[in-house]
């Protein structure tokens, strides 16, 4: 993974946050065909991890590949690449955009099951009433809308349309009351 850069991105973007030697790091992954591509700044790479002969796994970043180790424990995760060990740490989403927007769990509209965002109908800084749809999703061919839970302000969009997501992430957050 030498020579990927990783930044942050603001937008209608769902970004996963993964802390790598105490610096905050923010990318998403999509689907590709067959594949997936991860998404971190204005670049998009082509990512793949396979099972290597003899142990570990291959891990394809764009052309480059890389033999690498991989060990799982709960949000942190140990990956042993080219010599080097570095510890990778899951920032759960809810918690870091709740706490980022001065608010709570309460002020946020989490997936109910895991799927893809088919339209958005509020922005940032938007007055909603409660009732009023935010945005539709998509799970197995069943649309559910996403509706204000109360009135307030749009504080965030963390997804936009056509990305994908899984069950508990943060689609969008309300302006703490």
């Amino acid at each position: 993974m030498r020579g990927a850069g990783f930044s942050g991105t603001g937008g209608l973007l769902m970004q996963h946050t993964f802390v790598i030697a105490e610096i905050e790091h923010e990318g998403w992954l999509s689907r590709r065909g067959g594949g997936y591509v991860l998404h971190v700044g204005e670049n998009a790479v082509p990512i793949a991890l396979a099972e290597a002969e003899g142990g570990g796994q291959l891990l394809s970043l764009g052309a480059e590949i890389s033999r690498v180790l991989i060990a799982q424990d709960g949000d942190l995760v140990h990956v042993h690449i080219d010599g080097i060990t570095f510890t990778v740490r899951y920032v759960d989403p809810v918690q870091r955009y709740g706490s980022h927007a001065g608010g709570g769990a309460d002020d946020i509209a989490e997936a109910p099951m895991p799927g893809v965002v088919i339209a958005v109908h509020v922005k940032e800084g938007q007055a909603v009433t409660a009732g009023d749809t935010l945005m539709v999703i998509e799970s197995m061919k069943l649309e559910t809308a996403i509706k204000a839970w109360r009135n307030g302000t749009v504080a965030a969009v963390h997804v936009g349309v056509g990305q994908t997501f899984q069950r508990g992430a943060p689609l969008l957050a309300l302006a703490p009351e």
